[in-house]
């Protein structure tokens, strides 16, 4: 089930009183508008009744969806610097209500799920996206790594973090997003299919790089880059 609990936070902009619906958890087989409103950037958007500002809290919580196979422990974007010690709390919920831990029914459905770590809305937007494109994450991270090399100008990772936003007629749309926030800092960058395809045509070449932007749940080159 989704979990909410009410808690009363200050605005940002003018400290008033808010009672924010705080998320726990999304289970998006049973509730797939939660999912829908992750997608559209409007999930967790509260406004403010004094002065009217919409903002929504850093992430913290866990994902489920069956039919796609995604369990992903959502982290705020603050916390990266702690990706290992995040990761490994995702892993253990896990293990305890679906994984090693759990009773044989539930094992029975954790078996099917791939278990990931994210940092901030962007990389679960990411996450979900890709799987809708039918794009391992793996590769997706690859292909990164591929168009990053053929750009003139690239941003070194720090406080921008390269995400794909959008797949349009199959083919990844990535953009440098500023700040762990969804504005866009630079214009948006339209891969071909074709190079998804070529990585995952030859997984020999392209083993090594996809070892390197993993670690265990966590899948991202950009893990270690990113400043908190």
């Amino acid at each position: 089930m989704s979990i909410f609990r009410t808690h009363t936070l200050a605005c940002p902009s003018c400290g008033a009183p808010v009672d924010y619906e705080l998320v726990h958890s999304v289970n998006a087989d049973r509730r797939p508008d939660l999912r829908d409103a992750i997608l559209d950037g409007s999930f967790q958007l509260q406004q403010c009744p004094g002065c009217g500002t919409a903002f929504r809290c850093e992430p913290e919580f866990t994902y489920l969806d069956q039919k796609r196979g995604q369990y992903i422990g959502v982290w705020p974007a603050s916390r990266r610097h702690e990706w290992q010690a995040c990761a490994a709390k995702t892993r253990e919920v896990f293990d305890h209500s679906l994984g090693v831990n759990a009773p044989r029914e539930a094992r029975a459905l954790g078996d099917k799920l791939t278990v990931r770590t994210v940092f901030g809305w962007p990389a679960l937007v990411e996450k979900l996206l890709a799987q809708d494109a039918g794009i391992d994450d793996r590769t997706l991270e690859a292909a990164k790594l591929a168009v990053m090399r053929t750009q003139e100008e690239s941003p070194l990772p720090g406080r921008l973090e390269l995400r794909l936003i959008a797949a349009e007629g199959g083919d990844p749309v990535f953009a440098w997003l500023g700040g762990g926030s969804e504005g866009e800092a630079l214009p948006a960058l339209k891969v071909p299919r074709k190079l998804i395809d070529t990585i995952d045509a030859d997984p020999a070449k392209w083993q090594a790089v996809k070892d390197s932007v993993a670690e265990g749940d966590v899948v991202d080159f950009q893990r270690e880059l990113l400043a908190s």
